[in-house]
């Protein structure tokens, strides 16, 4: 059961993938339920989504999942961002998590009423009734083993060299966009010297044709002013003799 989410959670292996015929490469978390009124129902996350991500970071757990969730929390981040599969398409799902949230403690004996995944022949009632003293005690423990990873030296450092890594992605990317952009400009620029004429709409046009197309212009332009200078005049002059 996760305590960032409110709801109860798959690790995605062969036997989850296999039982509900999930693409062979899938990861993550399956979200088996979700408790009416909580966090991940209120988050638009539903029964049968898979987790893949959060915050950017892969999850392959539940207790992954709250775990990343619970280290940032304690650096005062509450903004999160779940990103995964939804009927075979992508989805993410924004929410704020706060400490006070997190610390709220869940019914274990009340997932029976939560919202569950219905999938063939696949019965949420007949999976907690075989699981539910596995439940229970996974629960209880978790916080101690969560508590105890995110706090220690080498979960922030791990943190730490994927959000580097990320941003140094980040800013590759936005060079290379700069580096573009600045080549076209060049290239624009390069055949803008080598045009005889003049450049319109990006395309080398020959002096001659550039005259042409101007006298053309003002040609049109001429003529419909005079067209409409000697109808108003005319029609300014004339006399209605009764």
């Amino acid at each position: 059961v996760s305590r960032a989410l409110d709801a109860v959670l798959l690790p995605v292996d062969g036997s989850v993938i296999a039982a509900f015929g999930l693409p062979g490469d899938s990861t993550g978390v399956l979200v088996l339920a979700t408790q009416p009124g909580g966090l991940a129902e209120s988050a638009g996350i539903l029964p049968g989504d898979v987790i893949d991500f959060v915050r950017g970071r892969p999850v392959a757990s539940p207790i992954d999942l709250d775990e990343v969730v619970y280290y940032w929390i304690l650096q005062g981040i509450t903004d999160f961002v779940f990103d995964g599969i939804r009927a075979g398409s992508g989805f993410a799902s924004e929410t704020v998590i706060t400490l006070e949230y997190w610390e709220e403690v869940i019914e274990i004996t009340e997932i029976t009423t939560w919202s569950s995944y219905s999938y063939e022949s696949f019965s949420y009632e007949e999976f907690y009734a075989e699981y539910s003293e596995e439940i229970s005690v996974s629960y209880e423990e978790s916080l101690t083993t969560i508590e105890e990873t995110v706090t220690s030296e080498s979960y922030a450092e791990e943190v730490s060299e994927e959000t580097t890594a990320e941003s140094a992605e980040e800013a590759t990317d936005e060079a290379a966009v700069d580096e573009a952009a600045a080549e076209e400009d060049l290239a624009t620029e390069d055949e803008a010297a080598d045009c005889p004429g003049e450049i319109v709409d990006g395309v080398c046009v020959e002096a001659e044709e550039a005259e042409a197309e101007d006298v053309a212009d003002d040609g049109a332009d001429e003529g419909g002013d005079d067209g409409g200078d000697e109808g108003g005049d005319e029609g300014g002059d004339e006399e209605i003799v009764e």
